[in-house]
């Protein structure tokens, strides 16, 4: 079988999005496929010759442009003279691009979803309701990013395909726990890129307001960005000797293993890789009511569910974690026991298999 995918951009293979298609690439690879993958515009990793197959540079710019919708064009005609006839996109300006000038090359398109639609505008909405009507399906990581993308986009229930993210077998030395001196305070972990959408500053005030009432506790947070705001109020609340900034690391599970209680205080989530991380760690987490977290964490059984932008909802779950280690105990072995084939990899890349069977062999109608 045949399949392209064509993203706007591929930064590097440690991102959300980024990951899982490299995962997907490499199943469908394992599987027999015949993947042609496209960027719209280089970086210096789909330079270097790392990506699993090679990667087109197809040189779009602004979506304005009539040239950027001639060389999609002209790339869908090579596809279609190979004998491709299913494009998947991933990001934004394929998705405005890709659905019509495909199908007028005789190809279908499948779009993908990810997060809850932070970046919808009033000009990307008016062309996706445009572009929206050649689009073949939909790809969503979870329920709740479906349910906003048929509501903002205009696309029917029957478009709309929930496959959540896949994530490779636990090995047993990843689970054989932390290493860290258990004498020391407890750590609470947060793994996200330091952005006003992360709300990592709640956490922060919260844990300021846990060391006020005397709780030993430290908190680390593995994520790039600019770090001085942070730093800041953790002086400001007397706890800056108790935070510790990571960066951004390549190997967040190595740090989580460390965590005690996993945080992640989103604002908005689409589908969070964060939560699977730590509970494929066999940590409890305490996270936001918002988006596909719902989905992941049963509040109560693996971890907590708190309101977002409410901080002192967020101390306290954090608080009844830190009071019983019983119960940190018993959330992290059902969050490790949820992992288990729901958000396998294999389960991920065969249901797009069984999606891209549906429409990969047909040319689609101009």
């Amino acid at each position: 079988m045949k399949l392209a995918i064509i993203m706007d951009q591929y930064n590097n293979p440690f991102a959300g999005t980024e990951s899982q298609v490299m995962k997907l690439v490499e199943g469908l690879k394992a599987r027999g496929w015949d993947i042609r993958f496209a960027v719209f515009r280089e970086t210096a990793y789909t330079r270097s010759g790392q990506f699993p197959v090679p990667v087109d540079h197809l040189g779009v710019g602004s979506l304005s442009s009539p040239g950027s919708w001639i060389k999609v064009y002209r790339y869908a005609r090579r596809l279609k003279a190979e004998g491709i006839r299913l494009a998947h996109v991933f990001f934004n300006d394929t998705s405005v691009i890709c659905p019509p000038v495909m199908r007028m090359a005789g190809l279908r398109t499948i779009i993908s979803r990810r997060d809850m639609g932070f970046w919808y505008n009033g000009l990307y909405l008016r062309a996706l309701g445009y572009t929206g009507r050649f689009v073949t399906a939909a790809v969503c990581n979870s329920q709740a990013v479906a349910e906003i993308t048929g509501r903002m986009e205009g696309l029917p229930q029957e478009k709309l395909h929930v496959i959540y993210n896949g994530y490779p077998d636990t090995e047993q030395d990843y689970l054989a726990g932390s290493t860290r001196d258990d004498s020391g305070p407890l750590v609470i972990g947060l793994v996200a890129n330091l952005r006003p959408i992360k709300r990592i500053d709640d956490l922060i005030r919260a844990c300021g307001r846990l060391h006020q009432c005397g709780y030993n506790l430290e908190l680390r947070i593995a994520g790039g960005g600019t770090q001085d705001r942070y730093r800041a109020l953790a002086e400001q609340l007397g706890i800056g000797h108790q935070v510790t900034f990571l960066g951004s690391v390549s190997n967040p599970e190595d740090h989580i293993r460390e965590f005690d209680v996993a945080v992640l205080c989103s604002e908005t989530e689409g589908f969070s890789n964060a939560i699977i991380e730590y509970m494929r760690a066999g940590k409890p987490v305490v996270c936001t009511r918002t988006g596909g977290n719902p989905e992941i964490v049963t509040d109560g059984t693996n971890g907590y569910l708190v309101p977002v932008g409410d901080v002192d909802a967020l101390a306290e779950a954090i608080r009844s974690l830190i009071d019983n280690p019983e119960l940190r105990k018993a959330m992290g072995k059902a969050a490790l026991d949820a992992m288990a084939g729901k958000y396998s990899m294999d389960n991920m890349v065969q249901q797009h298999v069984s999606l891209y069977g549906r429409f990969a062999v047909r040319e689609a109608r101009p």
